[in-house]
């Protein structure tokens, strides 16, 4: 029976590096990356291995997925798992990074937040009519509306700090 752990994420559009810098420690105890769970990674306990990580966002059509894959291969890269469009590869510490220049971090930042934009514009359309429902009725649909537009708030405040987080990485990147 194989032994798995758990690793929790710190967001993806918060602390990507860290995140891989943690799974590589972790490889380096013997606990390799076998899966994303919710929040986080699954670990399997293996042989210990100096393997860096590295992550990609690409939203693969049918029939691109070997192609794309094979691509990372040439370059010494090797999937490890995928996750809707996240997919995590790992190689030796002496192969080149993924991205090294700053047009493919910028570009990979963007196809990070396009799907970050499309739900927080999503939210903030949905707390507006909320808000209008709050506002310019009375009688039971005002209270609903209320409390409806107080989550759909709770829910849009961590997605625009999401998006301050990516466009500020996206600067940081520029500069």
């Amino acid at each position: 029976m194989t032994k798995m752990k758990y690793m929790m994420s710190g967001g993806l559009a918060f602390s990507e590096q860290k995140d891989m810098q943690k799974l590589q420690k972790n490889a380096q105890k013997g606990w390799h990356l076998n899966s994303f769970a919710t929040l986080g990674y699954n670990l399997e306990k293996k042989e210990a291995e100096d393997v860096q990580y590295s992550i990609d966002y690409r939203k693969l059509e049918k029939g691109e997925e070997e192609e794309y894959f094979e691509l990372f291969s040439t370059a010494g890269w090797t999937h490890v798992c995928s996750s809707y469009e996240m997919h995590i590869f790992k190689a030796s510490p002496n192969i080149k990074p993924i991205y090294t220049d700053v047009e493919s971090n910028i570009d990979k930042i963007e196809r990070l937040a396009r799907p970050v934009n499309i739900s927080t514009i999503f939210v903030a359309l949905i707390a507006m009519l909320f808000w209008v429902i709050m506002t310019f009725t009375n009688s039971p649909f005002q209270q609903i509306g209320t409390w409806l537009f107080i989550c759909s708030y709770v829910l849009l405040m961590p997605m625009l700090g999401m998006l301050v987080v990516l466009q500020y990485r996206k600067w940081i990147k520029k500069c």
